[in-house]
């Protein structure tokens, strides 16, 4: 008897830990999915596994615990927060330019922080050191960028943070006068040499 031959490989095929980071990647978008809809005192892995499309096993495989699928999709989602404004960054001339652009869009767009994310960060406190994080983050890279320092930047940095966080919480709904005058005043900090 000849034994089989396996069968070709297409080009399509993902390898296991491909697979695996997207699978990771669907289950922690489904987390805060399900916070933002339920909170997180009512999530259940069930309800992340039936939202991510994946068997609860599956979610247990790489999550233990709900707590630590809610730390998990909490960091993620602050480091994605981090990442996007570097994206804004590499095409602006200080990383305080990124900051008042990427606040604009966040206010355009209705995004920013959401605050199921908070009231998760303060049930848990691991999810509350990732908001820190992202929060240094910005301040390092700031100061690797030699733009730390002085009250004009400190309110500037301040004020962009309130925005991103402001936004998502729903604290305010300016009109677009407001609006515009709040962005060109964080334009204007931006552009200091402080």
């Amino acid at each position: 008897m000849t034994p089989l031959a396996a069968p070709p490989k297409t080009a399509r095929a993902r390898k296991p830990q491909q697979r695996s980071t997207e699978t990771i990647d669907q289950i922690l978008t489904a987390t805060v999915a399900v916070i933002e809809q339920v909170g997180v005192h009512n999530l259940t892995i069930d309800m992340v596994a039936m939202e991510a499309g994946v068997s609860k096993g599956g979610v247990l495989h790489h999550f233990p615990a709900k707590k630590a699928l809610v730390v998990a999709a909490i960091r993620r989602n602050m480091e994605q927060l981090v990442e996007d404004i570097e994206d804004t960054a590499r095409s602006t001339r200080t990383f305080t330019e990124a900051l008042a652009i990427h606040a604009r869009q966040i206010m355009r767009e209705k995004g920013g922080v959401s605050p199921a994310l908070f009231v998760a960060s303060a049930e848990f406190p691991e999810a509350a050191a990732a908001i820190r994080g992202m929060f240094s983050a910005l301040i390092s890279r700031l100061v690797r960028d030699g733009e730390e320092g002085g009250v004009e930047r400190t309110l500037f940095f301040f004020a962009a943070f309130g925005i991103l966080v402001g936004r998502g919480m729903n604290f305010f709904q300016p009109d677009e006068a407001e609006l515009e005058a709040l962005f060109s005043r964080l334009d204007e900090y931006a552009a200091k040499e402080c």
